[in-house]
């Protein structure tokens, strides 16, 4: 069987395509291939990998690839109907000031309902889709995000240097503008507190919301490409707590997927997560003394914030490491594509048999 993902230099297309392809290259005797979709494809191949392609020649190649019997894969890890106004991605797909889709998002959803398969990151994400397409429950197939735990391994032990107090660090995109807007008074008073710093990757114009003691408190790394990925892997390591924390306020928002803690623990960094999305990672591991500890992470909403980012950042950091090491081999075990890639070749047997 000739499998043929189609690549983009963009988060999504790397773990729900190029990580999984890259474990099952050298795991099966099936062909994997990746890159830019094209006419041929559907002549060459059995099997066409997309995510999130929106575009008339795109719906093209999957017709053709159809009619001659092979298999389209539609993978989708965002709410795209649902994007609030203040994600800047939201241009691409809404006409900003008047809420109607752009062609892109109506081309998003015809190829959902043309697809041989739909796949989606969590369950949450999957009934969204099921409600909006008028699917059955259950038909969307849920192949949650992994890393490679070979990427992490890889890289040398960060150093810290001149650093005083603890370091909070965050990662990620301008696109998490209203995750941001609910804990930065909280993060202010803990940091002051505690004299220590927050390392901001990814989205340095989030320091503009600042107030000014904990913007001097911050250091900052820009966006990278992901290609460039490994920069921003050596730099998670170097955290002393990872800070994931989704805000529940919007749909798009809890239709993320938990990479973000997952991606801490392959670096063996502590972890505090928001409930939002992150609680179902670990809701069979809670402490029923301490329900925002688990075996793996602290768990926090916004009554607690505070509360668990002192035990994380102080206190508790013998605790927190103890933790951190627990959730990396739980990363290793159930959330590493070296474990996991093999489903992403069931879904496809399945549909076939």
């Amino acid at each position: 069987m000739k499998i043929f993902g189609g690549a983009q230099d963009t988060a999504g297309c790397y773990y729900r395509i190029l990580a999984p392809f890259s474990v099952l290259r050298y795991r099966t005797a099936h062909e994997f291939e990746s890159g830019l979709v094209s006419a041929k494809t559907a002549e060459d191949f059995d099997v066409l990998w997309l995510h999130q392609h929106a575009d008339p020649t795109t719906e093209l190649i999957m017709a053709d690839m159809q009619k001659r019997g092979g298999l389209v894969v539609y993978d989708v890890d965002d709410w795209l109907f649902g994007l609030p106004s203040s994600w800047p991605c939201y241009d691409n797909w809404f006409v900003r000031g008047t809420g109607t889709p752009r062609e892109r998002l109506l081309f998003h959803e015809r190829l959902l309902k043309r697809a041989s398969i739909v796949t989606t990151t969590t369950p949450y994400l999957a009934a969204k889709l099921e409600a909006h397409l008028g699917l059955e429950q259950g038909v969307v197939e849920v192949l949650p995000n992994c890393v490679v735990m070979g990427e992490w391994d890889v890289l040398p032990e960060t150093v810290h240097e001149n650093v005083e107090g603890p370091t909070l660090g965050w990662f990620g995109t301008e696109n998490h503008w209203d995750d941001w807007w609910e804990i930065i008074p909280v993060l202010d008073r803990v940091l002051e507190d505690l004299h220590g710093s927050l390392a901001l990757i990814g989205a340095p114009e989030l320091i503009t919301m600042f107030p000014d003691r904990l913007a001097a408190r911050t250091w900052m790394h820009p966006l990278v490409k992901m290609r460039d990925f490994a920069k921003v892997r050596r730099l998670i390591k170097s955290f002393d707590v990872g800070l994931a924390w989704t805000t529940d306020r919007t749909e798009s928002s809890k239709c993320r997927s938990p990479l973000k803690a997952i991606q801490y623990g392959a670096g063996g960094v502590p972890v505090v997560a928001s409930e939002t999305v992150y609680g179902a990672l670990w809701n069979d591991c809670r402490q029923s003394e301490s329900p925002h500890v688990t075996k793996f992470g602290f768990l926090a909403n916004l009554d607690n914030l505070e509360m668990v980012l002192r035990e994380a950042l102080s206190s508790a950091r013998p605790e927190a490491l103890q933790m951190a090491h627990a959730w990396r081999e739980e990363v290793w075990l159930r959330h590493s594509y070296e474990q996991q890639a093999m489903r992403w070749l069931e879904v496809i047997e399945e549909a076939r048999a």
